[in-house]
């Protein structure tokens, strides 16, 4: 008896557990604010955010085109080549 009440503790657990994280984490996404780019830094700065790192400078679209950039050289750098056949 002690057996079965052990087990269907685990089940209810193994159960429960996972569905409460699935209905915190759809609670906590189901309203995202969505702002532009230079709102989210400055509410992250605000909020004390990077803390120095990273960059900080430059406007929205200078770091687009740095972003994009830095895409163009990673296609063209073979390291970070990852439509290889290395078979």
């Amino acid at each position: 008896m002690a057996e079965g009440a052990v087990v269907l503790v685990a089940l209810l657990f193994a159960v429960g557990f996972p569905l409460g994280l699935y209905v915190l984490i759809k609670r906590e996404t189901s309203d995202p604010t969505i702002v532009d780019r230079e709102t989210a830094e400055r509410e992250a700065k605000e909020r004390g955010g990077l803390r120095g790192r990273g960059r900080t400078k430059g406007t929205a679209s200078e770091r687009e085109q740095h972003d994009a950039d830095e895409r163009t050289n990673r296609s063209s750098n073979p390291a970070w080549n990852t439509d290889r056949n290395d078979q």
